[in-house]
């Protein structure tokens, strides 16, 4: 990397589609063509990673300067205010606020080796009511895919917009026009702890947890500091999908051999006011809003063993914080794991017991149900895109209305534990048979650089912050969770 480039800060460009018709190129069309890659680093904008492998339009490099497009989508997240005119041209300038970062993305994989001709925009610029010259600019405004790429260099990020801008080698350049990333994160590490089977929460400098969740007992729900000092025994509950709201530790709680079912409670982060929402039998459990939504469990007996049975998933419930209003969403039988994201659920159904899942989603109050994908084992929603594991085996990532589903992994193991921190996806890989083994793996969110981190009987994947990964250890149906250190 130049040190041009990393005291521009990678330069950020931005960009909106050109709608208007382009004069004809004429004689200047025989100079020779301008040349622009695709940058290999990572970008981070408002705490999002851009995917830019597959970007419709690609962030470029151009003389060592990192370009933007200015799409849409694009402006709105970086607090941009955008108008087009024939006569005028193209006139940029900061407004109050952004939009959550969207990403527009195919399936198609940008080549960062290839060099991608670009050209001079051909219509004037405004920033702020300030024209550019084009003509006089070291890093000019560029065309590329008929989209208008500005250089965002120290000038147009700072002095401009008003912008935050860093580098390091390990997460490349990031740009914080509006909020704060480092909120971004916590909430889907917080979302995706709880997905994951939400054998611990995390709420400011604490960890709440079921340590232990051992087949044969004792289980408790306890809490401790970041570092581990300090732990305090909060409840004799065996803890599963706990979740921190409103000045409460929500949580489902059942015996370990799953033999009986306490049902949804609360209890205050002190210990004290324990409470039974709901006696109904849950799994997977979601506090969203002013509603607790849960997988509603039903006992079926063993014909001709007595006592025998289990708890079979008979579809998705919902109701208010104090256990009022239970109001069936979903009903039927088999694998109901869901993930709620924007005021939508999107969740696995199966359409008969023995039949695979299929991804659907819904509104929250169970309305404009739409299939969306078909043989789905697992599901998590990342900025903006649906990951999921297809067939068991083959990673995919998909927009939220179902149209553009890209391919990142496919494997001859098992694939589950999904988790995501700071552009990368972590997972588990393979299985625990008598013959079989696993590890925790990583990889970019684009599906690239895909490494090994540790061989373990994981069963789920915890982020506590950049640096630590707890998952629980599985044995002889005990799930201890062990601590894990992640290195850049």
């Amino acid at each position: 990397m130049s040190i041009r480039l990393k005291r521009s800060l990678s330069a950020l460009l931005v960009g909106i589609t050109v709608t208007c018709t382009l004069p004809p190129l004429g004689a200047d069309a025989a100079a020779p063509a301008l040349q622009a890659t695709v940058p290999s680093f990572p970008v981070t904008v408002n705490g999002t990673v851009l995917d830019v492998t597959h970007a419709a339009y690609p962030l470029l490099l151009y003389r060592d300067i990192t370009y933007f497009p200015m799409t849409w989508n694009n402006t709105t997240a970086l607090g941009l205010s955008v108008a087009w005119d024939p006569v005028n041209g193209l006139s940029l300038s900061k407004k109050a606020g952004c939009e959550p970062v969207r990403q527009d993305l195919t399936a198609v994989r940008n080549d960062k080796t290839k060099q991608e001709p670009v050209m001079l925009a051909p219509f004037p610029v405004t920033v702020n009511g300030q024209k550019v010259d084009n003509t006089q600019e070291p890093y000019p405004v560029l065309l590329y895919r008929n989209m208008t790429y500005f250089p965002m260099t120290w000038r147009f990020t700072h002095d401009a917009f008003g912008w935050t801008t860093s580098w390091t080698t390990g997460q490349g350049f990031g740009l914080q026009a509006c909020g704060s990333g480092a909120d971004v994160q916590a909430k889907q590490a917080d979302a995706l702890n709880l997905a994951n089977g939400g054998q611990l929460a995390v709420q400011g400098d604490w960890l709440y947890m079921n340590p232990a969740q051992q087949y044969s007992g004792p289980n408790q729900l306890v809490k401790k500091r970041m570092d581990g000092s300090g732990e305090v025994k909060l409840a004799d509950d065996n803890a599963r999908y706990i979740q921190l709201a409103d000045d409460w530790i929500y949580y489902t709680s059942s015996s370990p051999d799953m033999k009986q079912m306490d049902g949804i409670l609360k209890i205050k982060p002190d210990g004290s006011q324990r409470t039974v929402i709901s006696a109904a039998p849950a799994n997977r459990m979601w506090v969203a809003g002013e509603r607790i939504y849960y997988t509603r469990l039903a006992f079926k007996a063993m014909e001709g063993v007595t006592g025998g049975g289990y708890y079979s998933a008979t579809g998705i419930h919902s109701m208010n914080k104090d256990g009022t209003d239970d109001t069936e969403l979903v009903g039927g039988s088999g694998e109901f794991d869901f993930f709620i994201h924007d005021d939508r659920i999107y969740f696995l159904m199966q359409e008969s017991e023995t039949g695979p899942s299929n991804l659907y989603v819904m509104s929250t109050d169970g309305t404009q149900r739409t299939k969306l994908a078909e043989g789905v084992s697992r599901l998590s929603v990342l900025d903006g895109w649906l990951f999921y594991v297809k067939n068991g085996m083959q990673l995919n990532k998909l927009s939220l209305d179902g149209k553009v589903d890209i391919p990142l992994l496919t494997s001859d193991q098992l694939i589950s534990g999904l988790h995501y921190r700071q552009g990368w996806l972590y997972f588990i890989h393979g299985s625990f048979g008598i013959m079989g083994s696993a590890s925790i793996e990583k990889m970019r969110i684009d599906g690239t650089e895909r490494s090994s981190l540790v061989h373990a009987r994981a069963t789920s994947l915890y982020l506590v912050d950049d640096d630590t990964l707890y998952f629980p250890q599985s044995y002889m149906g005990d799930n201890r969770l062990e601590r894990f250190e992640l290195t850049p």
